[in-house]
């Protein structure tokens, strides 16, 4: 059950804006997979994490059905937000996205996480159409960068 604890505790740290104690719940070599284009390590999802803060600041991640699943834990997750603020993505190759005042409803996905020593080692986001940070893009009238494609 600790897992689960450290699992909710993460989540709502993150959630509410407290980077500080959320980086306390993820190991040295965390990794969160699925969500982005590519795979980003601990500092990469803070430093997204605050940049989806500052753009929608009711951001919110809808956690329900947490559970443990075999060695992890296991949940659905469906993101919510108002853009209302800039959102910046250089690390995706993306120009400033100036606030639409869209509300964004991603659908709900199947997230997995790894945990060791009440950290969070792994958080493996399901890839499904209309989620992730893609899907984001989309609702608010943008769209990642193509690889290898002159934009």
């Amino acid at each position: 059950m600790r897992a689960i604890e450290t699992v909710k505790t993460l989540m709502v740290s993150l959630q509410s804006g407290d980077l500080e104690l959320a980086a306390k719940h993820l190991s040295d070599t965390f990794t969160l997979s699925g969500f982005a284009p590519r795979p980003l390590n601990r500092g990469e999802a803070l430093a997204l994490q605050s940049e989806l803060l500052r753009a929608m600041p009711d951001f919110a991640y809808n956690i329900r059905e947490i559970r443990a699943d075999g060695e992890g834990v296991g949940a659905f997750v469906g993101i919510t937000g108002t853009h209302t603020g800039e959102l910046s993505l250089p690390m995706f190759g993306l120009p400033t996205i100036r606030a639409t005042d869209i509300v964004v409803t991603l659908p709900q996905t199947s997230v997995s996480y790894r945990v060791h020593d009440e950290q969070v080692v792994e958080m493996v986001v399901d890839a499904i159409a209309g989620g992730g940070i893609s899907g984001l893009l989309q609702q608010i009238g943008s769209e990642l960068p193509r690889i290898g494609h002159e934009p």
